[in-house]
């Protein structure tokens, strides 16, 4: 008996050396390595390209998965909060930046071909400025419900990763 636990703890430090040995490498149990600022050093940044991809991916399949949902309006809408919270649930870093963006880019582009009809009828001049007005309205509507997506996927995600013990 003796022997098994000298064995585990043998392996134990013997995992806890190699993971100081090599900074950037996580150890098995969740915890990291390294710290905020030799990550960021080492190449992590605040904004992604590739995030702000993945995330008007999402973002956009959520709208139009919401708006197929026929005779309710407002309903694409509701679909930018449901592609962020997917997007949050799967995403192994926090990405808010990058999923406000893309709720406020697809809600302003939603909302102005949702009614680009009315301003060409209205007139071109005329419409520019209303055309200007919707998209920014919508796009704080958007930013502020991918936001919220965003957080609850991350929480829901906490909650299912985290250790139970």
């Amino acid at each position: 008996m003796s022997e098994r636990t000298a064995e585990r703890t043998r392996e134990t430090d013997a995992e806890a050396d190699t993971a100081e040995e090599s900074p950037g490498i996580g150890r098995l149990d969740g915890f990291s390595t390294t710290t905020e600022t030799e990550s960021e050093s080492a190449g992590g940044s605040y904004f992604s390209l590739r995030a702000l991809l993945f995330a008007l991916v999402a973002v956009g399949g959520g709208a139009v998965a919401g708006s197929l949902v026929p005779l309710l309006p407002f309903t694409a809408l509701l679909g930018i909060p449901a592609g962020a919270f997917v997007y949050g649930l799967v995403a192994r870093e926090r990405r808010y930046a990058e999923t406000a963006l893309a709720g406020g880019v697809t809600a302003g582009l939603l909302s102005v071909t949702s009614f680009l009809s009315q301003f060409v009828v209205r007139g071109i001049a005329g419409g520019q400025l209303g055309m200007g007005r919707l998209f920014a309205v919508a796009a704080a509507v958007g930013l502020v419900l991918a936001l919220l997506g965003h957080y609850f996927g991350r929480d829901l995600r906490d909650g299912l990763t985290r250790d139970l013990s």
